[in-house]
């Protein structure tokens, strides 16, 4: 044997020596499994299926889906601007702090989905179902909302000035300290609503209604509420029943 392969030999023996061969295929078998988990446990925005997890996932183009069944996804901090989520049925989902700018989700299903802390702004929400939603600490600046149902949902202290919500149904939702300024709400159903401390200037109720609502210290100036049914509680505008 040639003095040149055997001095190899011995250094790799030594080597082996010090450090145990498990050790090195563990480090090398554990990076692989790091990026296969990841590659096979998020499959990003692929097969949209009920609890399919796209969390964290961001769309680098938008999103085109339609009459999709998502039911119970988790979506939370997915970043998918300017996407389609049209008719697709994503109730019971986890929405927490995504962010949709300028998405659409007409007649789609997102009764009872968690929106908290989500960027929501400029989302057309055309006769969505978000009945039981919690968009607490959203941002809906410039959303619209004709036709929603938002009955029993959370929408404490959101501001949806400036925006459609013509035809909204508002029953028992939670608007405390919400801000309604310059709404058009017309033939929206605030029946059992909770509006105490919400501000409604200048927004238009007509034909809509109040009955039961709670409108303890709530703003309501400059209002046109012809026609609508004020039989509500807590404003001089209430006059009961």
């Amino acid at each position: 044997m040639k003095p040149k392969i055997k001095l190899l030999m011995i250094l790799g023996i030594i080597l082996i020596s010090v450090v145990p061969t498990t050790q090195i295929f563990a480090q090398g078998y554990e990076s692989v499994q790091t990026q296969s988990t990841f590659v096979n446990s998020k499959k990003c925005f692929v097969n949209p299926s009920p609890s399919v997890d796209w969390s964290g996932c961001s769309a680098l183009i938008p999103l085109e889906l339609h009459f999709k069944d998502m039911s119970g996804a988790n979506l939370s901090k997915m970043v998918a601007k300017n996407s389609e989520f049209y008719a697709v049925n994503l109730s019971g989902a986890n929405l927490q702090n995504v962010v949709l700018i300028g998405g659409d989700f007409a007649y789609a299903n997102l009764s009872g989905v968690d929106l908290r802390g989500a960027d929501l702004r400029y989302v057309d929400f055309y006769h969505t179902n978000l009945a039981g939603a919690n968009l607490n600490g959203a941002n809906i600046a410039g959303a619209r909302f004709p036709g929603v149902d938002f009955s029993n949902s959370k929408l404490a202290g959101l501001d949806f000035s400036h925006t459609n919500m013509i035809g909204a149904n508002m029953y028992k939702a939670d608007l405390q300290n919400a801000i309604l300024v310059n709404v058009d709400m017309r033939n929206a159903n605030f029946t059992n609503a909770n509006l105490g401390n919400a501000t409604l200037i200048n927004s238009d109720i007509t034909g809509g209604s109040f009955a039961d609502a709670d409108l303890d210290d709530t703003n309501m100036g400059g209002l046109d509420y012809s026609g609508t049914d004020m039989s509500c509680s807590g404003n001089s505008s209430c006059h009961g029943k």
